[in-house]
């Protein structure tokens, strides 16, 4: 994310855009941002400064000071001197003001034998905890295209920080966007707009009791949703000046706009993995995290979906649950009005679990009865 200062945004007929970098223009500008910094390896912080400076003019101010948060926040700083800084400042200070070169001279040379260095060492040390006078010591290897796309993703966030409401949709990494919500602490409801189920995050109730910290919070479930293959948002967002809502809308067709991300498919335990494995050598289409299932007020995503042509039957795997976190479970399992089976350990499997849930018993050393498993679906495949 950027600061608020940073932020460059077209707002128009009730819409708000984000000015995303994306042309030849931009990535040569990066590249610059990025020549910069590496020309300033071992030199002091206010060098660059100084150079960021002189490339910028009334239209890319934001894009250059963009592009520079960005890459300082990969980069490593350390200060010029071993020396702490305060302490040098005290002892100078203590021997009262100067008014000639030769008394500031001799200050210096007092000061560095009390400290055991030379004069240059007491120079540098002075104000060495000043930001702009620190060393940067490493600097990232970035490209200019993933720079741009950096800031493309920083940009967007920014936008939502004035968020009062968040809709969005995303066709998988499902588990790990409501890991985040749950994280995030932000609640959510769940409705369906044409054949798709959408999640919409609340913000605050009005906007004079709007908070940042819930705006920021939305933002960073953003790099969450645009990991998935398909993807589409839509945030409510409040000018803090006119105190008037502006719609943005984008969807996963900007998506060469952001960094990319390769999904990967992902199983929780070595169980997951063994199942879907061995129900494929079956013969069966199995799809991981298959979406999300509306149970109640509360979002459910299944471990599997199993296929067979049209037919389709639901898993849940309750291996190295909790028996709290079975209960809880159970719940949006019942909720949720599918056809699913939960396979899980014999130890958690109380008489409570087996109401209104269709149970097959893993055993204790963690095996699954396939043969049950396969007779099973095929009850309720034909």
């Amino acid at each position: 994310m950027l600061p608020k200062e940073l932020l460059d945004v077209t707002r128009r007929n009730g819409r708000i855009y984000p000015r995303f970098a994306w042309d030849e223009k931009d990535v040569k500008l990066a590249e610059i941002v990025l020549k910069i910094y590496k020309l300033g390896l071992g030199k002091k912080y206010k060098l660059v400064l100084e150079s960021l400076r002189k490339i910028e003019n009334a239209n890319n101010y934001r894009k250059v000071r963009g592009f520079a948060k960005i890459v300082e926040r990969n980069c490593k700083f350390e200060r010029a001197t071993k020396l702490d800084p305060l302490a040098v400042r005290r002892a100078l200070f203590e021997r009262g003001y100067v008014t000639r070169l030769s008394e500031r001279e001799k200050v210096l040379k007092d000061v560095a034998e009390q400290f055991g260095v030379d004069i240059k060492e007491i120079e540098r040390a002075m104000f060495a905890d000043r930001e702009e006078e620190r060393i940067i010591s490493e600097v990232p290897e970035i490209e200019a295209k993933e720079l741009v796309k950096m800031y493309n993703l920083s940009l967007l966030q920014t936008t939502i920080f004035n968020c009062l409401r968040l809709t969005f949709w995303v066709s998988s990494n499902h588990k790990n966007v409501f890991r985040k919500l749950k994280w995030l602490g932000l609640m959510y409801e769940l409705y369906d707009e044409n054949g798709k189920l959408l999640v919409s995050i609340t913000g605050p109730a009005s906007i004079l009791k709007m908070t940042r910290k819930y705006g920021t919070s939305m933002a960073k479930l953003i790099p969450e949703i645009i990991k998935a293959e398909n993807w589409w948002i839509r945030a409510e967002v409040v000018n803090d000046y006119e105190k008037r809502i502006y719609l943005l809308e984008m969807s996963d067709m900007y998506k060469k706009l952001f960094p990319e991300y390769e999904e990967k498919i992902e199983y929780d335990s070595s169980l997951e993995e063994e199942f879907a494995r061995k129900m494929r050598f079956l013969g069966f289409e199995v799809i991981r995290e298959p979406g999300i299932v509306k149970a109640g007020n509360y979002a459910y995503i299944p471990d599997f979906l199993i296929k067979k042509e049209d037919k389709e039957v639901y898993i849940e795997i309750a291996g190295f649950w909790t028996e709290d976190y079975v209960k809880k479970k159970l719940e949006k399992i019942k909720n949720s009005n599918i056809p699913l089976i939960l396979l899980v350990r014999e130890d958690l499997a109380l008489g409570k679990v087996r109401e209104g849930v269709d149970v097959i018993l893993i055993d204790k050393r963690g095996r699954i009865p396939y043969r049950d498993v396969v007779k099973r679906i095929k009850e309720y495949m034909f």
